[in-house]
C-alpha cells in the first residue's frame, strides 16, 4: 500500500479525489431521493454522477474538508509520534503494534465508509427537511399544449424532471420523451 502512495502524484491524487466525489455524489443523491422513494440509479445515466461534483457546491466542499481533515489528522499523528515517542507508544497499545499495523488500513476504510454513510444520511434528511418546509412550485406545459402538471420541484438530472403533485404523487417527467410522465407512487405509498 505505501509504495502505491509514494508512487501517486498531483495528476493522480486528483483524480482520486474526483472518483471520491462522484461516490460521495451517488451517496448523497441516493439518500436524498430515496425518501420519496425514487431509486435515483434506476432514472440516471453515468454522465449525471460524473457531472455531480461540478453541479452540487456541497458534494466538492464536503470532499476538499473530509480530505483536509484526514490530511490534519495524519500530521497530527506524526507529529504525536515524533515529539512525544514515549506517551505515543503507550497510548498505541505496547505489544500489539504488529497486530494493530496490519488491521490500519481495514480500520481506516471502515471509518470513512461509515463516516460517507452517516454523512450522506445527515444531507439527506436536511435536503429532505429543505424540501418539506420551502418547496419549489413547478408547472409544466406540455409540447401539445394539451396537458400541463404542478407540483413541487424535488430534484432533475439529464433526462428526467422529479416532482410531487398536490396529492402526494411522485412523478418523474421524462425531458425529452414522448411518453408525457411517470407515476412512481400515489399519496406516498
Amino acid at each position: 500500500m505505501s509504495k502505491l502512495v509514494s508512487k501517486l502524484d498531483l495528476q493522480g491524487y486528483i483524480t482520486l479525489s474526483y472518483l471520491g466525489a462522484v461516490g460521495v455524489g451517488m451517496m448523497f443523491d441516493y439518500q436524498y431521493y430515496s425518501h420519496f422513494g425514487i431509486d435515483i440509479f434506476e432514472y440516471s445515466d453515468i454522465l449525471d454522477f460524473l457531472l455531480t461534483p461540478a453541479r452540487n457546491l456541497e458534494v466538492i466542499l464536503f470532499v476538499i474538508g473530509t480530505i483536509l481533515i484526514v490530511w490534519l489528522l495524519f500530521r497530527l499523528d506524526r507529529a504525536w509520534e515524533d515529539k512525544y515517542p514515549n506517551a505515543y507508544r503507550r497510548f498505541n497499545f505496547p505489544g500489539w503494534q504488529k497486530s494493530l499495523k496490519k488491521y490500519r488500513s481495514a480500520f481506516f476504510v471502515f471509518s470513512l465508509l461509515l463516516y460517507l454513510f452517516i454523512a450522506s444520511g445527515v444531507y439527506g434528511e436536511r435536503k429532505f427537511s429543505q424540501f418539506n418546509t420551502e418547496p419549489t412550485p413547478v408547472s409544466l406545459t406540455f409540447e401539445s399544449g394539451s396537458k400541463t402538471v404542478s407540483g413541487s420541484l424535488i430534484g432533475k438530472n439529464k433526462d428526467y424532471l422529479f416532482l410531487q403533485s398536490a396529492d402526494s404523487t411522485i412523478k418523474a417527467i421524462p425531458i425529452n420523451a414522448d411518453v408525457q410522465e411517470i407515476v412512481i407512487s400515489k399519496n406516498g405509498q
